[in-house]
């Protein structure tokens, strides 16, 4: 009797949370929908703090930013959306045209130098890195793996059960087979795991960021290149303080942008 009224309570409040979930989303698009941009961003960050994330609450709250011109916090919710759903077209074509907007106002900047707002080209080993690891869910991986394995466990049934030689010999190769692609597709998960938590990506907030040669090292006018909010940089290092909190990141766009950033500057995702 008991059991059924801690089910019943916890459905209840499942049940609850759920509606109050729904109740917030609705009035925050309903925000974004009116063009009350900045209602809308203040909602979905507090469903996102009291409620958790999801890619498509992330790429909402990306599309108020963007909508407001915060290009920084809008590149921020774009990425962390991709990561949660790397193949998702709408959150794919919104995040290639964000980085398009900011390369142009990377050129712009230039003031006649001719230097490269691109990231540098990826090796052949970093794009198969890339595709395994950040364009694939580890979650899909693992699924792959656990199929595979359960193959391999139906291969060993049917050489250890059949009196055919012929379907034995299908059962051992094939089993074995299975194996190695359970095992290759539980190893791509945890890279996917890994990229996910990984912390070498950030994204410039700062209206105007100037990369520094040495953190700390007062800006000189006319000195260092300038790199706009949205940017989105490889975190090279970091300097912390005293207390172990980090105040400089050395960030890296490609070989023409190189130097360092003050931590309130940049959101690292």
């Amino acid at each position: 009797m008991k059991s059924k009224i801690i089910c019943l309570v916890i459905c209840l409040i499942s049940s609850g949370f759920s509606r109050a979930y729904a109740n917030d989303l609705s009035e925050a698009d309903s925000a974004y929908n009116a063009k009350e941009y900045t209602k809308a961003i203040q909602i979905y960050e507090n469903i996102a703090q009291e409620k958790g994330t999801n890619a498509p609450l992330l790429y909402n709250l990306g599309n108020a930013y963007f909508q407001e011109g915060d290009y920084g916090n809008a590149m921020v919710s774009y990425l962390r959306a991709y990561k949660l759903d790397p193949t998702n077209k709408e959150i794919n074509a919104n995040l290639q045209y964000l980085r398009s907007r900011v390369d142009d106002a990377n050129k712009a900047e230039q003031k006649g130098k001719r230097l490269r707002v691109a990231l540098d080209e990826q090796s052949f080993f970093q794009s198969v890195k890339t595709s395994v690891a950040i364009r694939t869910s580890s979650n899909v991986w693992a699924g792959w793996g656990a199929v595979c394995f359960i193959i391999f466990v139906g291969g060993v049934a049917i050489y250890i059960f059949s009196r055919s030689v012929l379907i034995k010999k299908i059962g051992f190769f094939g089993g074995f087979v299975s194996l190695l692609f359970a095992i290759v597709f539980i190893c791509f998960s945890f890279m996917g795991a890994r990229a996910f938590n990984s912390r070498d990506e950030g994204v410039l907030t700062a209206f105007k960021t100037t990369l520094l040669t040495e953190p700390g090292k007062d800006r000189e006018e006319g000195k260092g290149n300038i790199l706009t909010k949205g940017t989105v940089v490889q975190i090279l290092s970091e300097e912390t303080d005293a207390e172990g909190n980090v105040i400089w990141y050395k960030v890296r766009l490609n070989s023409d942008y190189i130097g360092w950033v003050d931590a309130e500057s940049l959101i690292v995702v």
